[in-house]
């Protein structure tokens, strides 16, 4: 019987060893965790933006150009229906109505390019008005011709 004691005893104390390597190991485990994240937090934390003046104005700008360009394209639609208008009722279309919704597209365009950020150039308030003169002139070189 003492025989039985003895091997019972070894068996609990191979159990013990066991059972104290294995939580030995998972706390070395936890420990290396740990130390992987605490050096990992700085490089993955992110960091803030800073939105200069530029970008704010750039945004404020193209939302009000957006806004403007609405507008305008209203404004483009009412005029050609007018012309349809003198079309149907004159036979010919009205030179003044057709400069205007000329000139109005070039703006319009160039709303469009600096909307989607195809150029930086302000469109008319912050330029001057120069979407008329190709078309005068196009129009006395026919008229010498």
């Amino acid at each position: 019987m003492t025989e039985q004691n003895n091997n019972k005893n070894t068996d609990t104390d191979t159990d013990d060893k066991t059972v104290n390597v294995i939580e030995s190991e998972a706390t070395d485990a936890n420990e290396s965790t740990a130390e992987k994240s605490s050096t990992e937090a700085p490089a993955t934390e992110k960091k803030e933006p800073v939105v200069s003046n530029e970008v704010i104005t750039r945004i404020f700008v193209t939302l009000l150009f957006a806004f403007i360009g609405w507008l305008s394209l209203w404004v483009f639609g009412v005029v050609v229906l007018v012309q349809f208008g003198f079309l149907l009722i004159t036979g010919q279309l009205n030179k003044n109505l057709k400069a205007f919704n000329g000139e109005l597209g070039d703006f319009l365009a160039d709303i469009i390019k600096y909307v989607s950020f195809q150029t930086n150039d302000k469109p008319f308030p912050f330029q001057s008005w120069s979407y008329g003169e190709t078309t005068e002139s196009d129009q006395s070189e026919a008229k010498s011709s």
